[in-house]
């Protein structure tokens, strides 16, 4: 059922509402309720329906720590890996020119994901920088 408690949030408040709202619709719709005729015959209000939240609960997410920085980057091998988000080649271009420009030492190794965004992963990429690259940007988007 969409309860609102006193001290909401905004958001909090928002979601209830829409959930209620939701609800309610589907509720009237679903159940062949018709709210005009009931509001004409003075019918109006003395129904009461439960509105389950559409939101449900969220999993429990599991931590995982960030891999350990690399101490110096002079001399390593970094991979820009395009996943396929539209135009993220140019954001990744431009991040290259910039180290390549201010690590003179570093190699930067440019692939496009095969697919894209929605096509498979490519084992034969993966495995090419668990070989040679020491680090990995992976462009997905916004």
């Amino acid at each position: 059922m969409s309860v609102i408690k006193n001290g909401a949030s905004r958001r909090e408040f928002v979601q209830g509402i829409t959930a209620g709202a939701v609800g309610a619709a589907a509720a009237g719709y679903l159940g062949g309720a018709n709210p005009v005729a009931a509001q004409s015959t003075g019918q109006a209000g003395r129904e009461k329906i439960t509105v389950l939240n559409p939101l449900g609960t969220a999993p429990p997410v599991t931590l995982k720590p960030q891999a350990p920085r690399l101490d110096t980057m002079d001399g390593k091998t970094i991979y820009l890996i395009n996943y396929g988000y539209p135009n993220s080649e140019n954001v990744l271009y431009e991040m290259m020119d910039w180290f390549k420009a201010n690590y003179p030492k570093t190699t930067f190794e440019y692939r496009n994901k095969p697919g894209g965004m929605n096509g498979r992963e490519d084992p034969a990429l993966w495995e090419e920088m668990r070989q040679k690259a020491d680090a990995m940007i992976l462009g997905i988007g916004h």
